[in-house]
């Protein structure tokens, strides 16, 4: 037998050889693997989700036994149908008699036990659905939001900026450069256009204006809060 000959002999009995162990340990592998998450995160959230995987899954609940805190930041003057810089503009207020004291006194109508109904673009599931399916899809949905109790243990003012009134208090909170360039690039970024924005027309060219009213809020709370926009209609109230 020639060398070659030889050579191609033994390199496809270990081929063979190879290919047995691997369908081998193919067996071994368990097909019921199971694997849960403690929640959901808005399509344009940013944050952490804890996965648990077989047993983890049933100790899911005890990672999630604590509250949350979210930061939120937003535009003064504006609302939208997606309640975030995504959807078209719905509202328009003047903000010039908005100052920061006004925003601090307004705050505490929102802490404590509360009823908030869930946007139609929020995560949670109905019919086995996501609403923001439903929304983004241009579908109806089947049954009512319905109000939900909510717990809100703390909001605090971290920082507000009107530069046409030349009011400034505190300071942003700056996110991680992976995130602060995610919001800042891309769809989010400022386009520098004329005019200002229009009802019906999507917020997004103008999410990142400058000049713009704006204020980032801490939310301390327990899960499923919604931070939404207080001037299109009085959303939450106290149960």
């Amino acid at each position: 037998m020639s060398f070659s000959e030889h050579f191609d002999r033994e390199q496809a009995l270990r081929i063979k050889v190879d290919n047995q162990k691997k369908k081998a340990r193919r067996r071994f592998v368990p097909s019921n693997i199971r694997v849960g998450h403690g929640g959901t995160l808005d399509v344009e959230a940013a944050g952490v989700l804890v996965f648990g995987i077989n047993n983890g899954c049933k100790q899911l609940g005890e990672y999630l036994v604590g509250g949350k805190s979210y930061l939120a930041t937003g535009l003064l003057g504006v609302a939208t149908e997606s309640y975030d810089a995504e959807g078209n503009v719905t509202l328009l207020a003047d903000t010039a008699a908005v100052n920061g004291s006004k925003i601090q006194e307004a705050i505490p109508q929102f802490i404590g036990e509360i009823m908030q109904r869930p946007p139609i673009y929020s995560a949670i599931k109905l019919d086995g659905k996501r609403l923001y399916e439903y929304a983004r899809g241009g579908e109806n949905i089947p049954t009512e939001i319905k109000p939900r109790s909510v717990t809100v243990s703390d909001v605090k003012l971290l920082y507000y900026e009107n530069q046409e009134a030349g009011e400034k208090i505190g300071r942003q909170v700056m996110l991680p450069t992976d995130y602060a360039d995610y919001y800042a690039t891309g769809r989010y970024e400022w386009q520098n256009l004329a005019g200002a924005p229009v009802v019906g027309q999507p917020l997004l060219p103008f999410a990142n204006q400058p000049t713009a009213p704006k204020f980032q809020l801490l939310i301390n709370s327990g899960g499923g809060v919604y931070a939404k926009p207080w001037g299109q209609q009085p959303r939450w109230s106290h149960s």
